[in-house]
């Protein structure tokens, strides 16, 4: 039993081998298909985080098969409404002001990384030199690229791009992370301490202000990386047109 259900989430849940930051599914998918031959069903295109997709996907896979009398499987949906409300506040309230302030300091970079195209053919059934070619085509076109797998294979260039693209997402996946704690902190100092932590109350200011400057260099933190990874695939793509 347990055989058929690891299948069965294997085949849910495919493992990425190259994504792509800043392009639509369609243009993205008909360059793959043209360049590195993949067909309909190795790619597919997404506005949400692959990670978010996946735990969630298992929470409510692995609850409904768990679920066993009818109060059981009740609370199961109740805690996935939980979930997923909770879910839509964090994209609310931390995704989307995140990525807004992100795409200001990166001259308008940050935006790409709400949109990816995940490419499912294995590496190893793919050319190297056409996923080259691939990569080169997509950056010239402004997106960002990353080779899941390994890709000491790839030539110089495409895995320097990869690189590039990696810092520049765990940037930004760092930057939401500190805005979540945050976030979550404040709801929990506000209702410890009836008023929001923002430095301005005499009695708290000290403290707050402490924990407002070590959230705030985190942040930048990511926001540095972000512009690296940004700057690093910049010369990456003025090396193409060499």
């Amino acid at each position: 039993m347990s055989t058929h259900n690891d299948a069965s989430r294997t085949t849910t849940i495919p493992k990425v081998s190259i994504t792509v930051y800043g392009g639509k599914r369609q243009q993205v998918g008909e360059s793959a298909k043209r360049l590195i031959g993949i067909s309909d069903d190795e790619y597919y295109g997404t506005w949400i985080n692959l990670g978010i997709m996946r735990r969630l996907g298992f929470l409510f896979e692995g609850g409904v098969e768990s679920a066993g009398g009818l109060g059981e499987i009740i609370c199961m949906f109740a805690v996935l409404i939980i979930v997923l409300a909770m879910f839509t506040l964090w994209n609310i309230a931390v995704v989307f002001l995140v990525v807004a302030v992100l795409t200001l300091l990166s001259g308008g970079a940050a935006m790409k990384f709400i949109r990816a195209v995940y490419i499912i053919a294995p590496l190893s059934n793919l050319d190297k030199s056409q996923v080259d070619e691939f990569v080169a085509e997509q950056v010239s076109l402004g997106r960002f690229v990353r080779i899941e797998g390994s890709s000491k294979d790839m030539n110089i260039l495409t895995q320097k791009i990869s690189a590039a693209t990696l810092t520049f997402r765990t940037g930004i996946q760092f930057a939401l992370v500190v805005a979540s704690v945050f976030l979550v902190i404040q709801v929990i100092y506000f209702l410890m301490m009836n008023h929001w932590l923002s430095g301005l109350n005499p009695a708290t200011q000290t403290l707050e202000i402490q924990v407002l400057t070590y959230f705030g260099l985190l942040f930048l933190f990511g926001v540095i990386l972000m512009d690296v990874g940004v700057f690093m695939r910049s010369r990456s793509a003025k090396r193409l047109k060499v």
